[in-house]
């Protein structure tokens, strides 16, 4: 078996398709605007002309390069490439100001190695495991697995639960249109128009509710220009070994708790770069001085939003739940190729299901070596003027679009959901929810159906006690006790 899945992915194609990749992304990451489900989206189109292990490297690499490039933003201009790099800043700046550009940059990149390779390990481990265990999942199951996903989504952001809640239920909405799934009798929402009974293509959905918002954005920002601090030349960027050896197991806590949150669907490195750096600064001897530029905040942060990305693959792979929206992106990609993630891809296809898996090991690898070498120069891209790069991505979403099908249509309804991405973005609405509805609405429709069908209503579905009742249970509480312990806050906030 081994065997076969290094022939399948040691090639020269796929090694230069993940290293087109991941100096792409990374390029993406360091440029504040824009991020990894842009790249990937726009990257969808590119994969059509291509067999399916190019197409997953070339995917990956991105996924990779742009979460790891977000560090040099963050640590040059105090401004997050990506949502994943918010934490980077709080130390990663500060170091810059001293004088100490190099070494966080170096810091960064190893530490985004560790979390990477760790998750890897996870996912080498546990993705077989859980798919195997999925196998004898039948309707009601997926069902219940999807909808729980769906729910721990909108209750994991605080503060913004029942907004979520709205983005998921408009994003269930829209994947409706088109014919019904399972009997193929019914137009939903189609209103006579034979362009709409297909439904909304993912691709399109996914390039107009997150590019064109953001490049609206970033019109009214055209003038701004921040100098970004000097790095110093080297041929290779690496942390010396004394500072690596006090942080070994600073970079594990953050692995850990990075992989943990990349499992939980809709968390993202975000938070887990959040999180990672709030445990190491109350685990620290030296509290006080997170903040000021200490190796620990950085090397806390980077190794928990690098790890995220292996245990979001964990439920993808395993389950066909995607754990962020880049990997609901690369379930889309899947399916393009005639692919289903989840336990049938590893019953039926197991060596393009480990195959996969390792992909995401060459591209952490690829990552940190090009990082290494490159970091001079990709810090060079934080000075390119937005008003000559957005015209370029707009160029590319467009002709992205158009190459899907050739139909002037979906430039139409593109233009729909860059207004619906930017109204939900400007009232603060997350996407998150909205694109994972997207991409699970059908699984949610078409095995409740089956579920039905097979047991006679939704009840008798629910009485056969199991794993899958027990996640629709969850699926009804968990935001019920959001909801009281929300009430709860306020009430006491009122009270003090």
């Amino acid at each position: 078996m081994l065997v076969d899945v290094l022939q399948n992915v040691v090639s020269l194609q796929n090694f230069l398709l993940i290293l087109i990749g991941v100096a792409v992304g990374n390029v993406f990451g360091a440029i504040p605007g824009l991020n990894a489900p842009i790249a990937v989206a726009l990257a969808l189109p590119i994969t059509f002309t291509l067999e399916t292990m190019p197409a997953i490297s070339l995917l990956m690499g991105l996924y990779m390069g742009c979460v790891s490039g977000g560090l040099v933003s963050a640590t040059l201009l105090r401004i997050p490439g990506t949502a994943a790099s918010v934490a980077t800043t709080f130390d990663g700046y500060p170091m810059a100001q001293q004088g100490r550009a190099t070494e966080a940059l170096s810091i960064g990149s190893f530490a985004s190695l560790v979390g990477g390779l760790f998750s890897f390990l996870c996912l080498v481990t546990l993705a077989p495991v859980l798919s195997k265990m999925a196998v004898g999942f039948g309707p009601w199951e997926y069902f219940a697995t999807a909808s729980l996903a769906l729910v721990l989504v909108c209750v994991m952001l605080r503060g913004r639960t029942l907004k979520a809640f709205i983005a998921l239920f408009m994003g269930l909405l829209l994947r409706t249109v088109g014919i019904s799934p399972v009997d193929g009798i019914a137009a939903r929402y189609t209103f006579g128009s034979y362009n709409m009974e297909s439904g909304f293509n993912l691709i399109v959905v996914i390039i107009g509710v997150f590019a064109l918002p953001e490049i609206v954005s970033s019109i009214a920002k055209l003038k701004e220009h921040v100098k970004p601090l000097p790095v110093k030349p080297r041929l290779f960027y690496l942390p010396a070994w004394g500072s690596i050896r006090r942080n070994i197991g600073t970079m594990l806590r953050g692995s850990v708790l990075g992989t943990f949150i990349g499992i939980l669907p809709g968390m993202g490195g975000g938070a887990a770069s959040l999180i990672s750096y709030a445990q190491a600064k109350r685990s620290s001897k030296h509290p006080e001085r997170f903040g000021t530029g200490i190796e620990e905040g950085i090397y806390s942060c980077e190794s928990a939003n690098n790890a995220t990305t292996g245990g979001a693959l964990i439920p993808m792979l395993a389950l066909g739940v995607p754990g962020d929206t880049v990997t609901a992106i690369l379930m889309g990609a899947l399916a393009l190729q005639g692919l289903t993630p989840g336990p049938l891809l590893s019953l039926k296809n197991e060596t393009l299901f480990r195959s996969i898996i390792y992909v995401a090991l060459v591209a952490n690898i690829f990552m940190f070596v090009y990082q290494i070498m490159t970091i001079r120069y990709v810090a060079k891209v934080t000075e390119m003027k937005k008003s000559y790069l957005f015209p370029w991505v707009t160029v590319f979403c467009v002709t992205g679009v158009i190459s899907i099908k050739n139909n002037v249509f979906d430039l139409i309804y593109l233009m729909a959901f860059g207004i619906i991405g930017y109204v939900l973005d400007k009232n603060d609405y997350p996407i998150s929810p909205f694109i994972l509805a997207f991409v699970l609405g059908r699984v949610v429709e078409e095995n409740l159906r089956r579920s039905v069908m097979n047991y006679g209503s939704f009840l008798e579905s629910f009485s056969r006690f199991g794993i899958g009742s027990i996640f629709v249970t969850l699926a009804v509480v968990l935001p019920i006790v959001s909801i009281v312990n929300h009430v709860r806050r306020e009430r006491t906030k009122d009270a003090a």
